[in-house]
């Protein structure tokens, strides 16, 4: 096995991308079809990419350390999923930061005092094209306003932080991303338990 960064290696290049066709072109999903040829000559035809915005998840803890999480029903895993507050960034938003603290207050009602974003990673680098932004939001309060989306019905639900890696790791946490986020966050305060 070979060590280093995934950068460094020489031997492996980027495949040239012949054709690009749009497949589904909505406002809530873009999927294109590259036809692909990889640095050795081997065709991939189609080659499926999912185009999303970047999304940012608010791992925020009020000053009674407790989560500020939500619940809501999801479609395509079919059940009620434990969160936390999520969402796109949109390009209206000034920055990451700007964008978290829309979507913690729109989806639970809470502000926050205290900010720190932990950067950007792939949710998927097989086939999506964003980025998930993690951000740690301290000193989280109500604040008397929260924006209902008709197409979410939310219950706002405040756990232990201390209880993050044990729901993580029993599969009350069922977002694979979010548990990262989550672990990324609260490790960085020194938080997460497992």
């Amino acid at each position: 096995m070979t060590t280093g960064s995934p950068s460094s290696s020489p031997d492996l290049k980027p495949w040239t991308v012949q054709s690009s066709r749009d497949v589904i072109r909505d406002r809530w999903l873009k999927l294109r079809a590259d036809d692909c040829v990889t640095a050795d000559g081997t065709e991939i035809t189609p080659y499926y990419v999912l185009e999303y915005p970047d999304w940012v998840h608010v791992v925020a803890i009020d000053d009674e350390d407790q989560l500020i999480l939500v619940e809501q029903y999801r479609h395509a895993f079919g059940g009620i999923t434990l969160e936390v507050p999520a969402g796109a960034i949109d390009r209206e938003d000034p920055s990451v930061t700007a964008a978290a603290a829309r979507e913690l207050e729109e989806e639970t009602g809470y502000v926050a005092e205290q900010w720190r974003s932990f950067g950007k990673h792939s949710p998927n680098p097989a086939t999506h094209t964003n980025f998930c932004h993690t951000v740690l939001a301290l000193g989280a309060r109500p604040s008397g306003t929260r924006l209902n989306d008709p197409t979410e019905q939310i219950r706002v639900v405040r756990v232990p932080v201390r209880d993050a890696a044990r729901l993580a790791a029993d599969g009350t946490f069922t977002n694979a991303m979010q548990i990262a986020s989550l672990a990324i966050a609260l490790g960085a305060i020194g938080k997460w338990n497992p």
